[in-house]
């Protein structure tokens, strides 16, 4: 139990050391997570290094062929070795969602402006997650330090079964709680070197609104075919429904027809016995 005894004095004084190893690293940086927008259409992105921060640009973009800019857009992409993440198609406007390295950000981001007359609105939104992924790295730290000196004592040869037990279980509380932090620091590293473009694509046309007697046409042509719709739906329920009825009734009839013979029979062999 000694030997338990001066492991345990060995964690407490790692977790001292790395607990001032993460104030110190939190210190080094300013407080992260600061979020700032900017919708100023000449605004230039500003990567800086050494810093944890994540870049979300919005366009939306007005074309009569937004087709024609949306090809542009993804041919740039492609050349600056981006993806794109997700893509909405509608009638007259879609939303694609792009990621694009942040190196190239700058870059692709003024390639879009270049679009003159199309560009209707643009924001840029910036957050400072520095001090959090630090934060999270020295959390890491201190975990694994701990798992480390936790296997260590396993293999000691004077261990109880319950104290075997103990140790695994701390060892299994680490595990789930660096799982959680290896997810997010891969969340962040995602986000921090693929920068996040969205672009709203408008088509631009003269739309007018439909004559009274095209609305009246279109509303009693959908009123015939809700019916339809409405007929057909109920159509199985009603065979179903006449067919059982047909075999409830011929059922009845049949029964009827059994006991008024029977009940003849009866009255014939009641005269004959009279």
């Amino acid at each position: 139990m000694k030997k338990i005894i001066k492991a345990v004095f060995f964690l407490v004084f790692i977790f001292i050391l790395a607990s001032c190893g993460k104030k110190k690293a939190v210190n080094d940086v300013d407080r992260g997570g600061n979020s700032s927008d900017s919708t100023n259409s000449s605004a230039k992105i500003v990567v800086e290094d050494g810093r944890k921060i994540i870049y979300d640009v919005r366009y939306s973009l007005e074309a009569k062929d937004i087709n024609e800019y949306q090809k542009k857009i993804e041919t740039k992409l492609a050349e600056y070795e981006g993806y794109i993440e997700s893509m909405e198609t509608r009638t007259y406007f879609s939303t694609a969602t792009y990621r694009i390295k942040k190196a190239s950000l700058d870059d692709f981001v003024n390639y879009i402006d270049s679009f003159d007359g199309a560009v209707e609105d643009k924001s840029i939104k910036t957050t400072d997650v520095s001090t959090t992924y630090n934060s999270k790295q020295a959390r890491k730290t201190v975990l694994e330090a701990s798992r480390a000196s936790y296997l260590a004592m396993l293999s000691q040869d004077d261990l109880t079964i319950s104290d075997v037990i103990a140790i695994q279980d701390k060892i299994e509380r680490i595990d789930i709680e660096l799982e959680q932090i290896y997810l997010d620091i891969d969340t962040y590293d995602g986000l921090i070197e693929y920068s996040t473009v969205t672009v709203s694509y408008y088509e631009k046309g003269e739309y007018s609104e439909p004559s009274f007697i095209e609305s009246y046409g279109k509303y009693i042509g959908e009123f015939f075919i809700t019916i339809g719709k409405v007929i057909l739906y109920l159509l199985p329920f009603a065979l179903l429904g006449g067919v059982t009825c047909l075999i409830v009734f011929g059922t009845l009839k049949s029964k009827k027809k059994k006991r008024l013979a029977k009940q003849k029979e009866q009255e014939n062999n009641s005269n004959n016995i009279n």
